[in-house]
């Protein structure tokens, strides 16, 4: 399957609409539970939404292991590839 974001700021743009925050509030280096807008409510709405578009389920326990929103933009691109 291809990656829906075709370039990885793409993927950036849709995290800061996801979860209602500007572009400029966030990078790759952002440790996403820090997002101001960041709740367990828009966490799995954020999932749902990259499960949604692209077909890559993340779970609660992905999450648990991951920090940035690098972190998470890398298990979407390695299971877009194929990788669990």
């Amino acid at each position: 399957m291809k990656s829906l974001f075709k370039e990885k700021n793409d993927f950036l743009l849709f995290t800061s609409n996801e979860l209602m925050v500007t572009l400029s509030e966030i990078s790759f280096d952002t440790k996403f539970r820090t997002i101001s807008t960041w709740s367990s409510l828009n966490a799995l709405l954020y999932i749902s939404s990259i499960t949604e578009k692209t077909n890559v389920l993340i779970t609660s326990s992905d999450l648990v292991n991951l920090q940035t929103i690098e972190d998470i933009y890398n298990l979407v691109e390695s299971r877009i590839n194929g990788a669990y």
